[in-house]
């Protein structure tokens, strides 16, 4: 199997090729499907717009967030950092696997069904990760949106209306770190959010719900920092390639990719 292709339709013959290939462990567990969901937070989200105010002080009315997941692994380890030159995908610590992509209204509290079932054993799983793309994990380029928010930020007398639509593709790569290694900073590894914090057991006909907080992508945003694009009517739009210094850009990108904060798991 390789995990890096894209979505496609639940087929029994792929949990055989599961065990064949060694892309999850299934020593001692038992083979189980399972069904994905995801939405925005319900403690949250009642629907669009969400108001809520920023530790910046920005209150932001948010009328426009999704997030488009690519696939889902569960893992039997909770990986921290990949060393240098290692691969994106590590076969034999998925304990599960959901290899169908969603795009996810995080501003809305009904849950979103991925369109494949999920994979997995019953062996313990100790956290997850999420790819962020619109096929293939080690793709050149992918033009995906992956992430497509809007709304507007005020603070005091100031007002932001603002929109932004973040890709990973040939606009994220960064250079080597060092030429004796040009595998490096590999573009696979911005795709990854991983590990999230989920410690749980799959069980045969559970389902394993990803829960989005769009609150989360905004905690660091300085909005009167944003680039403004037209006068009249006023609009700030955040920049999508890795060559904006700007603090905006930079704090939207980085907490997209935050496996801590926007993203959690449930079993149900």
């Amino acid at each position: 199997m390789n995990p890096s292709k894209g979505p496609r339709p639940f087929n029994p013959v792929v949990v055989g090729m599961l065990l064949l290939t060694g892309c999850i462990q299934t020593t001692g567990g038992r083979v189980v499907s399972f069904e994905a969901q995801a939405s925005g937070d319900p403690a949250v989200v009642t629907g669009s717009p969400l108001t809520f105010t920023t530790p910046r002080g920005f209150e932001v009315t948010l009328t426009r967030a999704q997030v488009t997941i690519g696939a889902m692994y569960l893992n039997q380890q909770n990986p921290q950092n990949y060393s240098l030159e290692e691969s994106c995908i590590q076969e034999g610590i998925y304990s599960g696997e959901v290899r169908g992509g969603l795009t996810v209204d995080a501003l809305s509290p009904q849950p979103q069904a991925f369109p494949v079932v999920g994979n997995g054993t019953d062996l313990p799983t100790r956290a997850a990760e999420l790819w962020l793309t619109g096929g293939e994990l080690l793709a050149d380029d992918d033009d995906t949106v992956l992430l497509d928010v809007a709304g507007v930020a005020t603070r005091g007398a100031d007002s932001f209306p603002f929109e932004g639509q973040l890709t990973i593709g040939t606009n994220r790569i960064i250079p080597p770190r060092n030429p004796a290694l040009p595998g490096s900073n590999p573009l696979c590894r911005q795709r990854i959010v991983s590990p999230i914090a989920f410690d749980t057991t799959l069980v045969e006909g559970s389902t394993v719900a990803l829960i989005v907080d769009p609150r989360a992508w905004f905690v660091s945003v300085d909005f009167a920092e944003l680039n403004k694009v037209t006068e009249l009517p006023p609009l700030y739009r955040f920049t999508d390639d890795n060559e904006s210094s700007a603090q905006p850009d930079k704090a939207l990108y980085s907490a997209l990719r935050s496996a801590s904060g926007p993203y959690r798991f449930e079993l149900r």
